[in-house]
């Protein structure tokens, strides 16, 4: 199985420069490498040095860069396209569920199916086999955020659509991937394949790229809880476009950013901090990613710069006692919203919520407290004495 890095940021942090790099300099070792842009701007190709008009030409294909290396912008309408011509079950599934007549080109403007297609794009391309490392370009934070967490909120409007209740339009179109024909089981199966993926840390780690000044750093923050409480593993922080050590230490800018990555280093010091200087020129094309690459991994493997985070879940504790643990940084237990329907344990913190369905075997037992022990959370379920 491939292993996946996935690429996120505050927007204009050189998240796409990240990737790219990452992608070259693992490519160098050897390893047969793809990049895959979900990011609407495309400015994966400009970045690799592909000069490619505008709004013409060939469109959601992948372009080879040097014998291990490839990228793939994807076009949303092109991939709905294309799997609606050729009746394939995973995108024709979009249009189940009192959707009949919406054409694949009404669908593709849709958020929801947009990031349907993408995960599709990505299970796709790691069930080809071809690749030793996919690298996904992820769009900015939130956008990122609403990606990776298409799989369960897809799951629970399926959940919702089992009630006597009729869902409104919106439901059905999240629901229609999941329910009815085997078209709709084809893409529930498929994108539930790269969602435990996606969740496993052995597999698939989470770099965080952001700038020091104050917004981006307390984005980068926000985001890292907000990764985490969805279950993504992260294995680094990237801080990019440093002022050079030659800079005048005395000015104004030069102390603001030396502030505000002090205050970076250590809010994340439980993970690696990559550290990389403003670039005089451009990094654009292979020249100018190689030096970004080495300044920024040291020499070091692009591809595997921590252990893999040990994967937080349930945990049974003793006869009909169990916990529940999620890694929240930065969270006070008076910013967690906890409450339960039945089997469902609801955790939400800011903007950000998750659904937990618990497995049969917890879901018969009353929840029994919670408390914060440094970044996690722990929810326990234990069975009432006398009962």
């Amino acid at each position: 199985m491939a292993r996946i890095i996935l690429v996120s940021g505050t927007g204009g942090s050189g998240k796409t420069t990240v990737a790219a790099a990452t992608a070259l300099a693992a490519s160098r070792r050897g390893l047969r490498t793809l990049v895959l842009s979900f990011d609407l701007s495309h400015g994966l190709s400009a970045a690799m040095g592909v000069e490619r008009p505008l709004f013409s030409g060939p469109r959601g294909v992948p372009v080879g860069v040097n014998d291990h290396l490839s990228f793939h912008e994807v076009d949303v309408g092109e991939e709905l396209r294309r799997g609606w011509n050729e009746g394939q079950g995973g995108l024709a599934a979009l249009v189940d569920g009192g959707l009949e007549r919406v054409n694949a080109g009404e669908v593709a403007m849709t958020a929801e199916a947009a990031h349907v297609v993408m995960l599709l794009r990505l299970g796709e391309s790691l069930r080809e086999q071809q690749h030793d490392l996919v690298i996904v370009d992820c769009p900015s934070t939130r956008t990122a955020l609403q990606l990776l967490n298409t799989v369960p909120a897809m799951s629970w409007y399926a959940r919702k659509q089992q009630a006597p209740a009729q869902p409104g339009r919106r439901a059905r179109l999240l629901a229609a991937s999941l329910h009815g024909a085997d078209a709709s089981l084809e893409v529930r199966d498929r994108l539930n394949a790269v969602d435990a993926l996606l969740h496993d840390p052995e597999v698939t780690t989470l770099r965080l790229v952001t700038t020091a000044d104050t917004v981006s750093g307390q984005e980068a923050q926000r985001a890292y809880t907000y990764f985490s409480l969805l279950g993504l593993a992260v294995d680094c922080v990237v801080i990019n476009r440093l002022e050079p050590e030659a800079a005048d230490a005395g000015s104004d800018r030069v102390k603001a950013q030396q502030a505000q990555l002090e205050k970076l280093q250590a809010a994340f010091s439980s993970l690696l901090l990559l550290k990389v200087p403003h670039q005089a020129t451009e990094v654009v094309g292979e020249k100018p990613l190689e030096v970004f690459a080495e300044q920024l991994y040291q020499g070091e493997d692009p591809v595997r710069l921590t252990a893999p985070q040990p994967a937080l879940g349930i945990r049974k504790d003793a006869v009909d006692a169990y916990s529940l643990e999620v890694r929240l940084p930065f969270v006070a237990k008076s910013e967690v919203e906890l409450f339960r329907r039945g089997a469902e344990f609801v955790i939400q913190v800011g903007a950000v919520r998750r659904n937990v369905v618990l497995p049969r075997m917890i879901a018969l037992l009353p929840t029994s407290g919670a408390r914060m022990e440094g970044d996690r959370l722990i929810v326990s379920f234990q069975k009432e004495r006398g009962v």
